[in-house]
């Protein structure tokens, strides 16, 4: 069964993730190369990259991080749209996209320094809809510059705290 992530993965590849103290989530300071900012995961993430079609028809190159920690998936997603007027779009199709396969829930404003101003850039919870296997997802997709962002943790049951941590770590340069 493919996962969550990795359906959300093509929905942003087709549209163009305090808990420190616990001993299963080993945080560290993560700087993707051509990401453009820096976040701490809680476990060492391995990398793919792939070409997709873009806007106006163009490849662009959708690059992700991730990994896991406890029961949880960790991912960062980011591709370059090349056209900041793109990626308010394609994070509408993202949150589109995830709400087609899982049930909406509490969604709130970002609070990340640097991010472009935009209603789409935002959080939202997604739960399983009732006959699908127990899942929980957080997602947080903004952009910058024309480069859009995805940021998921998934799990049967997730922690605030360390979303909290993963989200609240992200650092775009000035």
């Amino acid at each position: 069964m493919r996962s969550v992530m990795g359906a959300t993965a093509g929905v942003l590849l087709v549209a163009a993730l305090g808990a420190g103290c616990s001993p299963a989530l080993n945080w560290r300071k993560v700087r993707p190369e051509g990401a453009g900012l820096e976040l701490m995961f809680p476990c060492k993430p391995e990398r793919e990259s792939s070409a997709q079609p873009g806007p106006g028809g163009r490849d662009v190159t959708v690059s992700s991080m991730s990994c896991k920690a406890r029961d949880w998936q960790f991912s960062l997603t980011w591709t370059d749209l090349g056209d900041p007027r793109s990626t308010s779009p394609a994070m509408r199709r993202m949150h589109e996209g995830m709400a087609r396969q899982l049930a909406p829930g509490a969604s709130a404003p970002l609070a990340v320094r640097g991010i472009a101003a935009d209603p789409e850039a935002f959080q939202q919870v997604f739960d399983a809809r009732p006959g699908q296997p127990v899942q929980q997802v957080r997602q947080a997709v903004f952009s910058r510059d024309g480069r859009l962002y995805q940021l998921l943790m998934q799990g049967q049951r997730l922690d605030p705290e360390a979303w909290d941590v993963f989200l609240g770590s992200i650092q775009l340069p000035p």
